[in-house]
């Protein structure tokens, strides 16, 4: 519990992270405003539409994992420091994803939260709060292997928001084995994303195990 602890009062001073949590929240609001107002006005929405303003703000948490795992490798290579004071990596590592999980899951319940639409999306707001999380887990476990922020954001913005869309607009039965999927459909889409961030935690651990600092 001490790893953890000293894990989650080293994210909570990186600034990096507050102004992504802020900005995050801020596109939040104004996307749920927006879907808001077109529904006043009658305007079709589809599916699931209490959902749509996740699919967009779903992005800063995918750069919050990224910056949580990247920063001690480009911040002056803190992690030789951390791997002194705690040389066991693979409890360095589940010390790690537990505290940004306990740090993301505060962020994800408050988004949900005010991001539903009056009309049907409270109901989803505790399956939108894990979804959230997971994907934060899963951004963080691909950046532990990338190792740059900005490579990993790439990547994982590609799939998520491009790859994701494509392959779904060619073949709808891919869908249910995306990662996002469970952002647009939480009743199909949630083993898709718990299985994407174990794969991707297990990755992460070989690599954090296997290679150099």
């Amino acid at each position: 519990m001490n790893a953890v602890r000293a894990e989650l009062r080293k994210l909570l001073t990186l600034p990096s992270l507050r102004r992504t949590v802020l900005l995050t929240w801020a596109a939040n609001l104004l996307l749920t405003y927006a879907y808001v107002s077109a529904e006043s006005r009658g305007e079709p929405l589809g599916d699931n539409a209490a959902l749509a303003p996740l699919g967009y703000t779903q992005a800063g948490f995918l750069v919050l994992g990224v910056l949580a795992a990247t920063s001690e490798y480009e911040e002056g290579d803190q992690i030789r420091a951390t791997l002194l004071a705690m040389p066991r990596r693979l409890p360095l590592l589940g010390a790690k994803a537990l505290a940004l999980a306990a740090l993301t899951l505060l962020v994800a319940a408050a988004t949900a939260a005010t991001s539903s639409l009056p009309a049907d999306g409270a109901a989803w707001t505790p399956a939108a709060t894990a979804y959230l999380t997971l994907t934060t887990l899963l951004a963080a476990a691909v950046a532990n292997v990338v190792r740059r922020a900005v490579p990993a954001t790439i990547l994982l913005l590609g799939l998520y928001f491009v790859a994701g869309p494509l392959l779904r607009a060619g073949s709808s039965a891919s869908a249910a084995w995306l990662p996002d999927t469970a952002a647009l459909d939480p009743s199909h889409g949630a083993a898709a994303t718990v299985a994407w961030t174990l794969c991707a935690l297990t990755l992460a651990a070989v690599a954090f195990r296997c290679r150099d600092a």
